[in-house]
């Protein structure tokens, strides 16, 4: 079975936006003779969709699209605090942290239609549909600040009889395990709805993974503030797997201690068995929050996830660019 090696793309490299095939196609080309096989674009910076498509399949890269679902439409609604929460947060972790609410289903109907539209119109083009952040704010942010949109206080007063938890109520591990379940839940039912529209596409479902699932290694200081656990935030990927409502799994294990990463890959084989061996594409780090690796750890670790069998591995640079030596490395171990 051959190793395949894909990239998270941005298009971060495009300078002229309006006419970015050129660019585009130079890119991809250059990666393709890097032994990259596979692109994976995020919709909200791509310049145009059309044109990626066209330049990743005249190069035969396969390609996937990435959404998010703040990508599906201006009114989606985003963690819900009161001023002095907010101020609260930033003075505890330096940040205010709010992304989309997993709990609303107004959310979630917008990301099932908008996939529909994309669906519709580039599903020839495309090879799968690719998740990111598929789940709630950092688990050290939620346990302190859980949502306070108008949804979240329907689920509390149903279950919890208060619209508003206090912290004493969010120590109580009856309450917790409710929470967690909750946002589980309902992450979920947006996965099995949107997995519904890709499959009925012919596409397949792939999903940016939180690197710690449950209790893997972990950096909880800024910038990271966490990187799961993914089950506390409503991403149950390991599940989600099993159940056959997502096609693969990318862990964004990013880890520049090399022991911290074979660590997780440890953890990922444990928990995944043999659908490691079809599903499981662990990514590596290039730049990113937890710092660079340079050329040889990223060889290094490409190498490590080759030994083990696995199908293959993505790379995240946040520059999108790869210097020759990087390239290099890459290419040695995709022949």
């Amino acid at each position: 079975m051959s190793f395949r090696i894909g990239i998270w793309d941005h298009c971060r490299y495009v300078v002229n936006r309006e006419k970015p095939y050129d660019e585009m196609a130079r890119h991809l080309e250059r990666m393709r003779n890097a032994g990259v096989t596979l692109t994976n674009i995020y919709l909200p910076e791509v310049p145009s969709l059309s044109d990626y498509c066209r330049a990743a399949a005249n190069c035969g890269m396969q390609l996937e699209a990435r959404i998010t679902p703040e990508w599906a439409g201006k009114d989606v609604v985003k963690r819900t605090l009161p001023e002095e929460l907010w101020k609260d947060m930033e003075a505890k972790h330096g940040i205010r942290l709010s992304g989309p609410c997993g709990n609303h289903p107004g959310n979630r109907k917008a990301f099932v239609e908008g996939l529909k539209l994309l669906t519709d119109e580039y599903k020839t083009q495309l090879n799968a549909i690719h998740l990111d952040f598929i789940r709630n704010d950092n688990a050290l942010l939620l346990q302190d600040y859980p949502c306070q949109c108008a949804e979240c206080r329907k689920l509390n007063q149903r279950f919890f009889g208060v619209e508003v938890l206090t912290a004493e109520m969010l120590q109580k591990p009856a309450i917790a395990y409710k929470l967690v379940a909750l946002r589980n839940e309902n992450v979920t039912q947006t996965v099995q709805e949107l997995s519904q529209v890709t499959h009925q596409s012919g596409l397949e479902l792939s999903i940016a993974a939180r690197a710690n699932y449950i209790d893997s290694a972990d950096i909880t200081a800024p910038p990271v503030w966490g990187l799961g656990p993914a089950v506390l935030e409503g991403q149950d990927w390991v599940q989600w797997l099993d159940k056959g409502y997502i096609d693969a799994a990318y862990p964004m294990n990013y880890h520049t201690e090399v022991e911290m990463f074979k660590s997780l890959v440890s953890d990922y084989l444990r928990l995944l068995g043999g659908k490691a061996f079809t599903a499981l594409h662990i990514g590596v780090g290039v730049m990113s929050s937890m710092g660079v690796n340079p050329p040889e750890a990223v060889g290094e670790r490409l190498q490590i996830l080759k030994d083990a069998k696995l199908p293959g591995a993505m790379l995240f640079n946040k520059i999108n660019t790869y210097t020759d030596d990087y390239c290099a490395v890459i290419k040695s171990i995709a022949e």
